[in-house]
Formats: structure tokens, C-alpha cells, sequence
């Protein structure tokens, strides 16, 4: 018998009607983050070696640009402390089970001069606090879209970084999908 496990999540900004973003203190012409392509990430666990190795660079991607004239940072978390099942809210895992690496595709320099990458050589778990993906390095990091464009890469169950470090096999969850908002904040350096 076959257990599935569905996780969804989605990018919340407070902008449009659709999705929204958030920029601090709203609004904020000078900071802009736009969500290209990757609103809704979906993780469907149907395989065993799925359990065992977790998903990681499956094409679950969140493509971002971000126009500031500030020095930024950007920050995410999710919009509750754990995951709970959409079918039975008693089924419950772990937010950390969730990792991200950021990969810059945009011409400011991504090697600490225009901007400190945290979550570029290992992912960084999913929280419910505001965890610094990307931040000012020792020159600006200010520009647009050509400047500021980036690859959010989303992984699950791979134990890598500082994410959970248990197989999700063993964890012991019960079938179900588990949905939540992600929520990133982009404010002033």
C-alpha cells in the first residue's frame, strides 16, 4: 500500500489581489519584489526513496526580481508554526522538514560584495519567524530586475542545511496534504 503525501505551499506578497507582498513600512514605492513564475509549490511524496531522500531539484522554483532604490533585505517564513492536513488538522509535520537555496541570476555580484547570500550553498529550513535569505553586502546591493533576479529552489524531507535531519519515513506522518503560506518580506538594510 502506498502512502501519499502532498505538501502545497504558497508565496504570499502583499501586491495584487492574487498574491500579495510585503514591504516595510507599506507602501514603499522604492522596494519592489516581484514573483515571476512559482506562486504554488507542490511536493507529492508517492515513492519510497522519496521518504528516504527527500525531493530536492524537482523544478520547484520561485522566480524573483526585486527594484530597490534602498539597500534591502529579504526575509521569509511561514505564515504558521507547523503544517497541518488539509483532510485531518490532527496530522501535523514539522515546518524544518521545508529547506530553500537561492541561486542569483542578476548582474549584482552574489559573493558577499553586492550581496551576502545565506541560503546559497545549503538550504535554510522553513521557520514561523523571519529567517535573512538575502542581505546587503559590503558594496549596495540597490537595482532592478536585471540587478536584483534570483532562483528560490525548494526542496523537502532532504535533511540538508540545517533542516530537519529525521527521514521523513520515519517520522512516522500520516497521508494527508499539508498547506501553508510562505511569506516573504522585503524591507530596508
Amino acid at each position: 500500500m502506498k502512502r501519499v503525501i502532498s505538501c502545497i505551499f504558497f508565496l504570499v506578497l502583499l501586491v495584487t489581489n492574487p498574491v500579495k507582498s510585503q514591504d516595510i513600512p507599506p507602501p514603499n514605492p522604492g522596494l519592489v519584489i516581484n514573483i515571476v513564475s512559482g506562486y504554488s509549490i507542490e511536493f507529492v511524496f508517492d515513492e519510497i526513496d522519496e521518504y528516504i531522500y527527500g525531493i530536492q531539484n524537482a523544478g520547484q522554483s520561485t522566480f524573483i526580481r526585486i527594484g530597490a532604490i534602498y539597500d534591502w533585505k529579504l526575509q521569509f517564513k511561514a505564515d504558521q508554526v507547523i503544517f497541518y492536513g488539509t483532510n485531518d488538522p490532527a496530522h501535523q509535520m514539522e515546518l524544518n522538514n521545508v529547506g530553500v537555496v537561492v541561486a542569483s541570476i542578476g548582474t549584482n555580484q552574489d559573493d558577499g560584495s553586492n550581496l551576502i547570500n545565506n541560503a546559497k550553498v545549503a538550504p535554510i529550513a522553513l521557520e514561523s519567524n523571519d529567517v535573512t535569505l538575502l542581505t546587503k553586502g559590503t558594496l549596495t546591493n540597490k537595482g532592478y530586475g536585471i540587478e536584483n533576479s534570483f532562483t528560490l529552489d525548494w526542496e523537502m524531507g532532504t535533511r540538508n542545511g540545517n533542516m530537519n535531519q529525521t527521514r521523513m519515513l520515519d517520522q512516522l506522518l500520516k497521508a494527508d496534504s499539508y498547506t501553508l503560506n510562505i511569506i516573504l518580506t522585503l524591507s530596508v538594510y
